[in-house]
């Protein structure tokens, strides 16, 4: 089975130190004056830490990962600018925007699309999110219920097509309509981005199975992980579509020995304990709707404090989740062992894995040294899933001649 290696930007700062340390990099920290690089940035500084995420990309780069997952969050900087900012700072590294239907028009999130994939030789990935917390939802604008929120990213997708690929595109849903516009000729020259989606609940499936090219998920036990793709592909196959293919974000804290890992992940455990509480508190905000299997265990256990309690799976590791670092879990243990878990779940069905460390700068270098070059033989770029499905019933598309 093919195998694909993108890694992840900290869009709010770094996590080598508790999140909001002073001695992190960047300005994302509570202190007044902060003694990380780049901590006491002030707008009109010659180095912001736009500068550092470009030190990132093309470090990312240089260890030949395809790409670089930019996270949303209200908390961090907007990815969709960040990618075009960033794009001109590499040279073939992809960037995967996520960003929620609700932010853009399908017109303008087609034709903004364009414009970079013509600019950047088509190296722009969508990841279509809808938002796991109805608070921060409310908070950012948005009222629309949970499953109607996936409801509502199928039509913006099946509208975006339809102004792709015609240029007189008509459409009446409940969320959108469309009365014979799409994207001239020029435009259309570009590729319509790789579209990935996530979110483990029944409407989040139902929207992978209709639209995504990569269905993402977080980590889990392999068996839930199998259980996962069994579902999403059969779903996949009543809509005509027999090729979906699968991703997971995981971080990874992977040295020359078992020993040496698991200091390092012990050391970030228990820093992050003393805030654990209100940390998990947050990042539970900021995940599917859906709760893992682990977290439900985790839950029960209220007096969980042992480093040793989060691990799911031989070298999975579900700490950073308890102290509030997303995704949540992370591959932890010497490089043959975190190649071994990667290969399992590569087995499973799982062709895409986003990787990443702390600080990001210096483990994209550690993981495209150490782990990447195991796999050079059997890497293969991302595809799209070829478009089975047909026209939207309430579409109707007219050829300009």
């Amino acid at each position: 089975m093919s195998i694909e290696f993108f890694t992840r930007l900290p869009l709010n700062g770094e996590n080598y130190y508790p999140r909001g340390d002073s001695r992190n990099r960047g300005d994302w920290h509570n202190e007044a004056e902060g003694t990380g690089a780049l901590a006491n940035f002030r707008s009109g500084d010659s180095f912001s830490y736009m500068d550092y995420l470009a030190q990132v990309a093309r470090a990312a780069e240089i260890n030949q990962f395809a790409g670089a997952l930019m996270v949303n969050a209200p908390n961090a900087e907007e990815p969709w600018l960040t990618c075009a900012l960033l794009a001109r700072e590499t040279r073939n590294l992809q960037f995967v925007t996520a960003f929620q239907p609700f932010h853009f028009s399908p017109f303008a999130a087609a034709q903004m699309a364009s414009t970079y994939q013509r600019a950047t030789a088509n190296r722009l990935v969508w990841n279509i999110i809808n938002g796991g917390s109805e608070q921060i939802q409310r908070q950012v604008g948005d009222t629309t219920a949970h499953d109607d929120r996936y409801l509502r990213a199928s039509e913006f997708l099946d509208v975006v097509k339809g102004y792709w690929h015609s240029p007189q595109f008509h459409y009446q849903g409940a969320y959108y309509s469309a009365e014979g516009g799409g994207l001239s000729p020029q435009q259309r020259k570009a590729q319509l981005p790789l579209i990935c989606t996530a979110g483990s609940s029944e409407a989040a499936r139902e929207l992978a199975a209709k639209h995504a090219d990569y269905y993402l998920m977080r980590a889990e036990h392999p068996d839930e992980i199998r259980a996962l793709i069994a579902d999403v592909k059969a779903r996949a196959q009543r809509y005509g579509r027999s090729t979906i293919r699968f991703g997971m974000s995981i971080d990874v804290i992977s040295r020359p020995t078992e020993e040496e890992a698991h200091a390092e992940a012990k050391r970030f455990f228990d820093a992050g304990l003393a805030g654990a509480a209100e940390a998990s508190k947050r990042f539970n905000g900021l995940v599917s709707a859906r709760h893992l299997s682990y977290e439900k265990d985790f839950a029960r256990q209220a007096d969980a404090k042992s480093y040793e309690q989060f691990f799911v799976y031989p070298n999975v590791w579900a700490g950073f989740g308890f102290i509030g670092i997303p995704p949540g879990c992370a591959l932890v243990g010497s490089y043959a062992n975190v190649v071994a878990r990667i290969r399992e779940y590569n087995a499973l069905g799982i062709e895409l894995f986003f990787l990443a460390g702390y600080p990001h700068l210096e483990e994209a270098y550690r993981l495209g040294e150490h782990i990447l070059p195991h796999f050079r033989h059997e890497r293969s770029p991302l595809v799209p899933v070829s478009e089975a499905a047909a026209t939207p019933a309430n579409a109707q598309q007219e050829v300009q001649l």
